[in-house]
Order: structure tokens, then sequence, then C-alpha cells
């Protein structure tokens, strides 16, 4: 088994620790003991907490979109992969808890919307939109597929459950959307 450098441990402890804590209850020395470095190879990689934020979104970010893209490529009609992009809510939901966006959770903690931190959130939030303006070609039902699909994955956090993205499934099956 290959082990992890210190950079990919640091991300890796960042990672659970933000999950489980938040960007903001979590200090730059739960993340070092965590990662089992010491406080000066954390400092030769990230400069600074924010610094750490952005890398620990970026990779979200791209672990994330893998995964959706996996799943909504494997369907053949755009029906399918509509109702597939929301299955992946449920399997997020399923794998990490009802923890609800990643991008939107670090919003709530940031104390004004600008930053390197926002952009890259902000950035996350239009590549969605782009993805599902790809997917259907029609930039209204693109736009309503956006806000029905952050709107589901708020709803499963709140509630802590899926049942509301169930809900919009079977209304797109059924073409009432």
């Amino acid at each position: 088994m290959k082990e992890h450098s210190p950079k990919e441990r640091v991300l890796k402890a960042a990672t659970l620790l933000f999950h489980q804590h938040g960007y903001n209850s979590t200090g730059i020395n739960a993340i070092i003991e965590e990662a089992k470095v010491a406080k000066a190879s954390f400092y030769d990689h990230y400069k600074t907490k924010e610094d750490l934020g952005v890398e620990y979104l970026k990779a979200r970010h791209n672990d994330w979109f893998m995964g959706l893209r996996e799943l909504v490529e494997k369907k053949r009609t755009v029906k399918e992969r509509i109702i597939a992009a929301f299955t992946y809510i449920i399997e997020m939901n399923d794998k990490e808890g009802f923890r609800g966006c990643a991008f939107l959770n670090m919003l709530s903690e940031l104390p004004e919307h600008k930053g390197k931190i926002y952009d890259v959130i902000h950035q996350h939030k239009l590549e969605l939109q782009e993805f599902f303006k790809a997917l259907v070609n029609d930039n209204g039902r693109a736009f309503m597929l956006y806000m029905l699909f952050e709107a589901a994955l708020t709803e499963s956090q709140v509630y802590q459950n899926s049942d509301c993205v169930n809900k919009t499934i079977e209304l797109l099956k059924n073409d009432l959307l």
C-alpha cells in the first residue's frame, strides 16, 4: 500500500474534519494532528487555512463532478440522464450522511461573499448550471433542473432523508416538470 505524502494527508484530514465539524470549527492544529504531520510541513504546502480550503473545494469539485458524470453518462436518453443526476443526490446522501452541499455548507461559514474560497464555490455552481445546459440543450429547462437539483439537495439535508429527491424523480419520470 502506497504511503501518502504529507500534503495528501493534510488534504485528507481537512476533508474529514471540514465534513464533520465545518470549516470555521476546524483549526489548523486539529488538521495537523489528524494528518500526523509537523506544523512546518503543513505550512510548506498551505500558506493559510484559506489556501487549504480552496484546495479542499477544488478536490471536492473534481471528485463530485467525476461521480456525477460517471453515473449520468451510463444512461442513453436525456430523460434517463436527468433522473440519474437526481439519483446521484441519493447516492451522496447515503454515502455522506445527508451533509448536503459541501460548497453551500462552506459558503454559510464565510463572513462575506468574496475571496478565493467564494470564487471556487461560485465557479462550482456555474459549472453545475452548465452541466444541466449541456444535458438538455434548453436554457430555461436547464435552469429549472438546476434549481430543482439544488432544492432537492438542500431539502434532503434539512429533513435528513431523500424523500424530496424521490418525489422529484417521480415527477421527472411522469413528465410533470
